[in-house]
């Protein structure tokens, strides 16, 4: 696979200029995508469901909130954030997709400020598409999707994959 050819189950990704750039057309088809794969019919990862924020954000859930915009660390705002939003169908796929080689998976634990948790990540590198799920007792929870475009979270991200390859590897040994 070369560094621009994407997995053929992924659909189209989602452009605002087939919008004609009108941003609220452009949200409105964005939450019937993530409506279709989330809420009619849910993932499953590794035969448990993934579950999201359901939580209310201006009339849609947090998750689709979260997803589709990125706080600006200067007005603390959320705003559309296209990468994001271009792949959002992305999501599913990836999720249901998972043992493509096309996708790097691995596990770490995550710190939180109450409790200590196990998180999947799974990356699109040829695309810099990261999906990173919670394991739960009952499922999994969608924590986040993003496009990765700093070289230096790719690298850290890769980083991360390579570490959890050795440590496979020495349990292994």
């Amino acid at each position: 696979m070369t560094e621009k050819t994407l997995p053929d189950w992924l659909e189209p990704i989602a452009k605002l200029s087939d919008f004609d750039g009108d941003p609220h057309k452009y949200v409105e088809y964005l939450f019937s995508l993530f409506t279709r794969d989330f809420i009619s019919n849910p993932p499953s990862f590794r035969g448990k469901k993934v579950l999201f924020a359901k939580g209310d954000d201006n009339g849609k859930p947090k998750a689709f909130v979260h997803i589709t915009t990125e706080e600006d660390k200067t007005t603390k705002q959320r705003n559309l954030a296209l990468r994001r939003c271009e792949r959002i169908t992305w999501i599913k796929a990836i999720i249901e997709h998972c043992d493509d080689p096309t996708i790097l998976v691995w596990e770490a634990e995550h710190f939180g400020k109450k409790r200590t948790t196990n998180r999947i990540y799974l990356f699109l590198e040829c695309d810099n598409f990261l999906v990173i799920l919670e394991e739960m007792k009952w499922g999994h929870y969608m924590i986040t999707a993003i496009y990765v475009d700093m070289p230096h979270q790719k690298r850290k991200h890769l980083q991360a994959h390579q570490d959890f390859l050795n440590k496979q590897s020495k349990k292994q040994t």
